[in-house]
């Protein structure tokens, strides 16, 4: 995989002298040569590209980030896998509707079939193997994954989230399948495929997976994370896995892409079908489609998806009806891809009239409404508390008044009853979080926890102690990461975004401990004798 080195874009299109927006620079003044730093591209109707770099691209070398610059897409790739899918369904050699076993039979066969269209738009039901492997002490950057072992953790997996088709949540461990499927019905990985069928023919020159971390990338910038205490620090993707993620790319090379999906270059059938939103069997239309999220921003159509790759972060979107495209890469894990693209496209948009000031929070609320509240299907945890005359929840925020009586916060709207709290999130999704009430365990209640426990479908082992007066979880291959249960409610506890639940015989005693997270939901570990 060769990547074209010093095309000095901005210079070469003369996008570098493009006037800005008023207040574009103030947006990216964070990043500085001393700081990690994005490379923004945008393409407005009627006007030329362009193009600007903010921050460093590798700090130990105080090289500067450019437009040429390249950098990981994290989940903006996935468009990249589903339209590979797309053109073999067109030559007809796969159909969506096909279940995945004919081409992976290595995968169980559970009581409905996954379908390819299934792994696209992340309602397959399978459990994100990133996840997986976090529950078994090797988290992804700990160790060297690859796409055949993605299959080999998927295919040990016994249950589903849910039954396919169902519900949606999404999951990496969709499109690695995805990734292979297109290899073996194409007779070239995706990697081959897509330069061939993709990057070459629209000119993204500067674009390639990486399918080999050790590759040396001219021009690629270096990922880091905040550092307790102050600085940066390094944090890299060392892994193998690509289709979900993994596509080395620049700004430049997006916006190309962009333009192919706007014009139908891939043929308007693949750009209808990219954006075509998922309908779940229930009848639900939800907002993901295939690779793309389908949404409105400000009332405009918006099609658009956000990546996260160790410390890259990255968003690609456009509005259709305003020409507007605009291509977002940085190398710090701090950023808010999503948050600060939008702040972009908010400078070619109307002024928004000012928003009235939020309606006061009734004082009964404030009383009322503050305590635990729990989402025992997928270990969502909310903590609402009363601070200065208003409600906030962890991982939500400010919650403002609306005018149906309830609250909203983070894009969802929230309606309070006195068992819980109903959250509709902006694709139309209904999750109901029960209220709890928080408990202290004693002492002989947390020894009573304190044993082994195994997951053959994780491949893991963990073993729970006391560790001054906490229960803790350890790996036994990995010691020095022990996991702190926090109590939650009665045999339920927090560990690292994961809800635990013990679960007892009908004898009275532990059986198991149950976990639960955004993307694997109720994975047992078997108490062992």
């Amino acid at each position: 995989m060769k990547f074209a080195a010093g095309l000095a874009l901005a210079l070469a299109t003369g996008a570098g002298a493009h006037a800005a927006p008023a207040g574009f620079d103030a947006l990216f003044s964070r990043f500085t040569p001393q700081t990690p730093g994005c490379a923004i591209g945008v393409e407005s109707a009627g006007a030329a590209q362009m193009f600007r770099g903010y921050g460093s691209a590798d700090l130990e070398h105080a090289v500067p980030v450019t437009p040429d610059t390249v950098f990981e897409a994290g989940s903006v790739s996935k468009q990249f896998t589903a339209a590979s899918i797309l053109l073999l369904a067109g030559e007809g050699k796969l159909a969506l509707s096909d279940d995945i076993r004919k081409y992976l039979p290595e995968m169980p066969a559970y009581e409905r079939p996954i379908t390819i269209d299934m792994l696209l738009s992340h309602t397959s039901g399978l459990r994100d193997w990133g996840d997986v492997m976090s529950l078994a002490g090797w988290p992804r950057t700990t160790r060297v994954y690859a796409n055949a072992e993605t299959l080999q953790i998927a295919a040990r997996q016994r249950a589903l989230n849910y039954a396919p088709g169902e519900a949606y949540s999404y999951t990496n461990t969709g499109y690695n399948l995805a990734a292979i499927i297109v290899g073996r019905v194409s007779g070239q990985s995706l990697a081959d495929f897509t330069r061939d069928r993709l990057f070459q023919p629209l000119g993204m020159t500067h674009t390639a997976w990486r399918d080999d971390f050790r590759r040396i990338v001219p021009g690629r910038a270096v990922a880091y994370e905040a550092r307790k205490g102050g600085g940066f620090e390094q944090q890299m993707p060392f892994e193998n896995t690509y289709g979900h993620g993994g596509l080395l790319t620049t700004v430049g090379d997006l916006l190309v892409w962009n333009d192919a999906l706007t014009n139908g270059k891939l043929g308007p059938k693949v750009t209808a079908q990219l954006q075509e939103r998922a309908t779940l069997t229930g009848g639900r239309k939800i907002a993901y489609a295939r690779g793309l999220f389908v949404q409105t921003w400000r009332g405009e159509a918006e099609v658009a998806h956000s990546g996260s790759t160790a410390g890259y972060r990255a968003w690609l979107g456009r509005l259709p009806a305003r020409g507007l495209s605009v291509a977002l890469l940085c190398n710090e894990g701090d950023v808010n891809p999503t948050e600060l693209a939008h702040q972009v496209v908010d400078l070619y948009l109307p002024s928004a009239p000012a928003a009235p000031p939020p309606a006061a929070t009734p004082a009964a609320d404030l009383d009322a409404l503050p305590g635990l509240y729990v989402d025992e299907r997928t270990g969502g945890v909310l903590k609402v508390a009363a601070r200065r005359g208003r409600l906030g929840a962890t991982g939500v925020g400010w919650l403002t008044p609306d005018a149906a009586g309830g609250y909203a916060g983070r894009g969802s709207t929230f309606a309070f009853s006195t068992g819980g709290v109903l959250r509709h999130t902006p694709d139309g999704e209904t999750i109901g979080y029960r209220r709890v009430t928080p408990v202290t365990p004693t002492a002989d209640e947390l020894a009573a926890l304190v044993g082994t426990y195994a997951s053959d479908e994780a491949g893991a082992v963990l073993t729970a102690e006391l560790r001054d007066g906490k229960l803790v979880l350890v790996h036994p291959d990995r010691p020095a990461e022990p996991v702190v249960a926090e109590p939650l409610y009665r045999d339920a506890f927090r560990g690292t975004g994961a809800l635990i639940r013990v679960i007892r015989g009908a004898d009275g005693q532990v059986a198991a401990l149950r976990v639960t997270g955004g993307r694997i939901y109720a994975m047992d570990f078997v108490r062992q004798p």
